[in-house]
C-alpha cells in the first residue's frame, strides 16, 4: 500500500531517491482505498446504495431491539450472588416499600401530621396500602388470638427463655409481686393472671411481636402510631400498584404526593425514602444532567469545528460519520440477541466517541492540504487510511478483551463498540472522502489549528531533554499512587437520589436502626402459604443455630405442621419430672407478707391447689387450637404480618432479615440451598474482585495483542514502544490521578479505561506512522502538524463530548467523565510531547 522506506545514513533524514521524484511518486501511488476512492468517483450510485441497504438492515435490527432498564443486566450472569440478588428483590416486594417519616419536636403536631398523611394517601391514586399505625383491632387481634396459645410457639429459642426462669429466685420475685398486689387496685387483675400463669408464657409470647418491626426498631403509641424511641419521628409504610421502574408514573405521583405533604402544619418536616423514591431522583437527575452535559457539548464542539474549520461541512461528515457506525452498532445488537440493556447502549456511545477519530483526522488533514477539492481529498486519504486503519484494528482487538468480562453487560458493549467503530471508519474513508470532493472546506481551513500546533512543536523543542525529565518525574510520582487505587462494587453510591433522600434515609437510619438492605435477606418460597411458611420456619431454625439476630414471620406465625411440632416438644419438655422440679423451685421460694412482715411457706399441695389452671395448662390437659394462616390474612393481625410476606407468579415468599458475618452467611447458604440469600457486604465484595480481575486480564490480553500489532505493523522496536507511550503513561497518569483525587473505580468508570486505551494507542499510531511516512525534516514537520491538529481536535471534540459528564450530577455520569476527563487529557499531553520528542530524537541518532 505503501512504499518502503529506508534511512540515510548520511544525513539524518529519510530518503526516497530525492524529494521531488519521491513526492511525485508518492502522489501516482494508489493503494487500495485510493483505487475504491476513484472507482466510486466514477460510479457514484453504487456508494449511496450501500449505504442505505446497510442503514436498512441496521434499522430493522434496531426495531428489533428490546430495551431492558436492569442494571443487573450488566452484572455477571451466571454469578450465584447476582442471581440471588436479582430473585432476591424480585420476590419480595419489602424492598419497594415506600416510606413516609414525618418528623418533629411537638408530638401533638407529629401525630396529628401522621393521620392527615394517612388520610390523602388513602385517597390517593396508586396506593395499594398504607400503614401508619399497629391498628388496634390488629392490638386486640394480637390478644385474643394468642394468648393461652405458647405451647404452638414452644421453639428452640422460646426454650431457652424458659429455662432460664427454671430458678428459685424467679418465682420468689414472682410470689412475692403476687403477695404485694392483692392489696393494691390492680390486685385481682395481677391475682388472676399469676394464677393462670406464673411462668409468663404469655409474657414470652406477647414479646415476640417486638422482633416483627421490620427494620423500624421504634414503639407504638396509645393510637398504634409507629413512633421512634425519642418520640420525634413517626413513620407510614406505603405499598403502590406500580413498579420502581416506571419512573413517569413515579414523577406524576410525587407532584401528588408532595402536594399532599406540602399541607402538612410548620413544624413537621415529611421524609421520603424507598425505591420509587430513588428511581424518580435518578431520572430527574438524569435529565438535568444530560440537558446540561448535551448542551455543553454541543456548544463547546460547533465552537471548536468554527475555530478550526471556519467551516460546517467538517462538523457535518463527521457527525454522519459516529451516526453511521451507530445505527450499525445498535442494529447489529438487533440482530444478534433482539435485547439491550439501556445502560449498555448508552455508555456504549462512550466507546464510539473513539470513532470519531477517524473522521476528524481525515477533514483536518483535508483542511491542511493545498490543491482542488479532489486533489486534497485523495491526499487527505492517502495521510490517514494506513494509521487509521491500524489503530481500529488494534482499538477493536483491545475492546474484543471486554468478552472476557465477568460483566455480562461488557460482552454487548464490545460487540456495539466494535461494529460501531468498523462503521465509522468505512462511512469516513469512504463516503466521507467523496464528500470531501463535493463539498469540503477551503484549503487552509485547518491553518489556525496548525499554527497552535506549530507553536506547541517550537516550543516542546526549546524544552528538548528537560520536557522528558519533567514528564518522567510526573509519571514516577503518579505511579506511587498506584497501589492506592481503590475499587468501589457497591451499586448503590452509582445512585443517583438527591440530597434530600440521603439525608432523609440518614435520618431514618439514625432514628429506627432501619438497615433491611444492610443486614442479609433471606427469601423462601412456596407453591402457597403454607409452603412458604414452613420453609420459612426452617430458614429461622437455621438462623437461631447460628447464632443471629433476625427479623421474621416464624416468631409469631409457624405453618401448621411446625405448630403441631412445638406441641409435641412441649409435651416433651413438661414431663412429669419437669413438673415435679417447678414444683420444687416454686416450694423453696421464701417470700415476705406484706402487712407483717412474715416469712410464706408453701407447700407443694398448697401450690396444687393455687395453680391447678397453671400445671394443667403444663400438661396440655386442653391443647390450644392451631393458628389457621390463611384465616389470619383476613383479620386486621395480617397488617403486620403481611410485611413479611408476598405473592409472585403463583407463588408466595415469605422474607427474613438476619445479621450475619461472612462466616455464617457461608453456612446459611448451605444449609438453605433453595433459599435466595442476599446480603450487601457480600455482593460488594465480590463485585470488587471482578473488577480488580477485569482490569489486569483485560488490561494484559489487549498490551499483548498492541504489542503484537505493532510489532508486525513497524517491525521495529522502539517505534512500537513510541507509540504506545500515550496508552502505557496515559494509564499510569490516570490511575494515579484517580488515587491522588480519591475517585474510586466502579463498574461502569472500569470501561471507560478500554476508551482511553483506545485513544492513547490512535494517538501513537497517528504520529508514528506519519513520522515515519516523511521524506525529510520540512515534510516530518509538516506531517506531524497534520497529525497533531487531528489529534488535538480529536481530543477536544472527546472532552467536550464526554469529559462534559465531569459536570453531571449523577454519579455513574460524573465517574465517566472524571475518568474520561482526566484519561483523554493524559494521553493528549504525552502524545503531543513526548511522542514527537522521542521520533526526533531518534532521527538525530542516524
Amino acid at each position: 500500500m505503501f512504499r518502503s522506506i529506508h534511512y540515510s545514513g548520511g544525513n539524518g533524514y529519510l530518503n526516497t531517491g530525492g524529494l521531488a521524484r519521491g513526492a511525485a511518486q508518492s502522489f501516482a501511488m494508489r493503494g487500495p482505498l485510493n483505487q475504491l476512492f476513484d472507482f466510486l468517483k466514477r460510479r457514484p450510485v453504487i456508494l449511496p446504495v450501500a449505504l442505505l441497504l446497510l442503514l436498512l438492515g441496521a434499522l430493522i435490527g434496531a426495531l428489533r431491539v428490546d430495551f431492558r432498564e436492569d442494571v443487573f443486566a450488566l452484572l455477571p450472569r451466571d454469578e450465584p450472588l447476582v442471581t440471588e440478588a436479582r430473585l432476591a428483590i424480585d420476590r419480595f416486594s419489602g424492598l419497594e416499600r415506600m416510606v413516609i417519616a414525618l418528623e418533629s419536636d411537638d408530638h401533638g403536631l407529629l401525630t396529628a401530621g401522621v393521620d392527615h398523611v394517612e388520610t390523602e394517601l388513602r385517597n390517593l391514586a396508586h396506593v395499594k396500602s398504607v400503614v401508619a399505625r399497629i391498628d388496634p383491632d390488629a392490638q386486640d387481634d394480637i390478644g385474643h388470638l394468642y394468648l393461652g396459645r405458647a405451647p404452638l410457639l414452644f421453639d428452640a429459642p422460646m426454650r431457652q427463655e424458659v429455662e432460664k426462669r427454671l430458678t428459685t429466685e424467679y418465682f420468689e420475685q414472682g410470689f412475692q409481686r403476687f403477695y404485694d398486689a392483692q392489696a393494691g387496685a390492680e390486685g385481682i387483675k395481677i391475682v388472676d393472671s399469676f394464677t393462670g400463669d406464673p411462668f409468663g408464657f404469655d409474657e414470652l409470647t406477647l414479646r415476640r411481636f417486638e422482633r416483627l418491626n421490620s427494620g423500624f426498631a421504634g414503639r407504638p403509641d396509645a393510637r398504634g402510631r409507629i413512633i421512634s424511641n425519642d418520640g420525634r419521628v413517626a413513620v407510614i409504610m406505603v405499598e403502590l400498584d406500580f413498579p420502581s421502574s416506571d419512573t413517569g408514573a413515579g414523577r406524576a405521583f410525587f407532584e401528588l404526593l408532595d402536594a399532599r405533604l406540602g399541607e402538612l402544619p410548620e413544624g413537621v418536616t415529611p421524609h421520603v425514602i424507598g425505591a420509587h423514591r430513588s428511581s424518580v431522583d435518578n431520572a430527574v437527575v438524569l435529565r438535568d444532567d444530560m440537558n446540561i452535559t448535551i448542551a455543553t457539548s454541543i456548544i463547546g464542539i460547533l465552537l471548536l469545528f468554527v475555530f478550526a474549520f471556519r467551516a460546517l461541512s467538517p462538523i457535518v461528515i463527521t457527525l454522519l460519520s459516529v451516526g453511521f457506525g451507530f445505527a450499525m452498532a445498535l442494529g447489529s445488537q438487533g440482530w444478534l440477541h433482539g435485547e439491550l440493556s439501556a445502560i449498555t447502549a448508552g455508555f456504549s456511545a462512550v466507546l464510539l466517541g473513539i470513532s470519531v477519530d477517524y473522521a476528524i483526522h481525515l477533514v483536518t488533514t483535508y483542511g491542511s492540504l493545498d490543491g482542488d477539492r479532489e486533489e486534497r481529498a485523495v491526499g487527505a486519504l492517502r495521510h490517514v487510511a494506513r494509521p487509521g486503519f491500524i489503530a481500529m484494528v488494534t482499538t477493536v482487538l483491545a475492546i474484543l478483551m471486554l468478552r472476557f468480562s465477568e460483566f455480562d453487560g461488557l460482552h454487548q458493549l464490545a460487540e456495539m463498540a466494535i461494529a460501531g467503530i468498523a462503521g465509522s471508519l468505512v462511512f469516513a474513508f469512504t463516503a466521507g472522502a467523496q464528500l470531501l470532493r463535493k463539498v469540503g472546506p477551503k484549503p487552509g481551513a485547518a491553518a489556525p489549528v496548525g499554527a497552535l500546533i506549530g507553536a506547541l512543536q517550537r516550543a516542546r523543542r526549546r524544552g528538548g531533554v528537560a520536557l522528558l525529565v519533567v514528564v518522567c518525574v510526573i509519571t514516577v510520582a503518579l505511579a506511587m499512587f498506584l497501589p492506592g487505587v481503590s475499587f468501589d462494587g457497591d451499586v448503590m453510591n452509582l445512585d443517583g437520589k438527591s440530597e434530600r433522600t440521603r439525608a432523609s434515609e440518614a435520618l431514618v437510619r439514625q432514628t429506627f436502626g432501619q438497615e433491611t438492605l444492610s443486614r442479609t435477606l433471606l427469601v423462601v418460597g412456596g407453591d402457597d402459604l403454607e409452603s412458604a411458611l414452613r420453609g420459612n420456619d426452617l430458614a429461622a431454625r437455621d438462623l437461631y443455630e447460628l447464632g443471629a439476630q433476625f427479623e421474621s414471620a416464624a416468631w409469631v406465625l409457624p405453618a401448621r405442621q411446625t405448630q403441631q411440632e412445638n406441641l409435641e416438644h412441649w409435651k416433651r419438655f413438661f414431663n412429669d419430672a419437669r413438673i415435679a422440679q417447678i414444683k420444687s423451685l416454686m416450694a423453696k421460694a421464701r417470700v415476705t407478707h406484706p402487712n407483717d412482715g412474715r416469712v410464706l411457706e408453701l407447700t407443694e399441695a398448697r401450690l396444687e391447689r393455687a395453680f391447678k389452671e397453671f400445671f394443667a395448662r403444663l400438661r396440655l390437659e386442653s391443647p390450644p387450637a392451631l393458628l389457621e394462616p390463611l384465616q389470619l390474612k383476613e383479620r386486621p393481625i395480617w397488617l403486620l404480618l403481611g410485611n413479611f410476606v408476598s405473592e409472585r407468579n403463583g407463588r408466595t415468599y415469605i422474607g427474613t432479615t438476619a445479621r450475619l458475618d461472612a462466616a455464617r452467611l457461608g453456612e446459611l447458604k448451605a444449609r438453605q440451598p433453595s433459599g435466595v440469600v442476599l446480603n450487601k457486604a457480600a455482593f460488594v465484595g465480590r463485585m470488587i474482585e471482578f473488577i480488580r480481575r477485569d482490569l489486569i486480564l483485560m488490561g494484559g490480553l489487549s498490551l499483548v495483542l498492541v504489542l503484537v500489532v505493532l510489532g508486525l505493523t513497524f517491525r521495529n522496536l522502539r517505534e512500537v514502544l513510541t507509540a504506545l507511550v500515550p496508552v502505557g503513561g496515559g494509564m499510569i497518569w490516570t490511575l494515579g490521578l484517580m488515587s491522588l483525587l480519591g475517585i474510586p473505580f466502579n463498574i461502569i468508570n472500569t470501561l471507560v479505561t478500554v476508551f482511553i486505551a483506545g485513544l492513547g494507542i490512535d494517538y501513537g499510531i497517528f504520529f508514528v506512522q506519519t513520522y515515519r511516512g516523511s521524506a525529510n525534516r520540512e515534510e516530518a514537520d509538516r506531517r506531524l502538524r497534520h497529525a497533531g491538529a487531528g489529534v488535538l481536535i480529536a481530543a477536544l471534540t472527546t472532552l467536550f463530548g464526554f469529559g462534559s459528564l465531569a459536570l453531571a450530577q449523577h454519579p455513574a455520569l460524573f465517574s465517566v467523565g472524571v475518568t474520561t476527563a482526566i484519561g483523554v487529557a493524559s494521553a493528549l499531553v504525552l502524545t503531543l510531547t513526548v511522542v514527537p520528542t522521542l521520533l526526533e530524537m531518534k532521527q538525530h541518532e542516524n
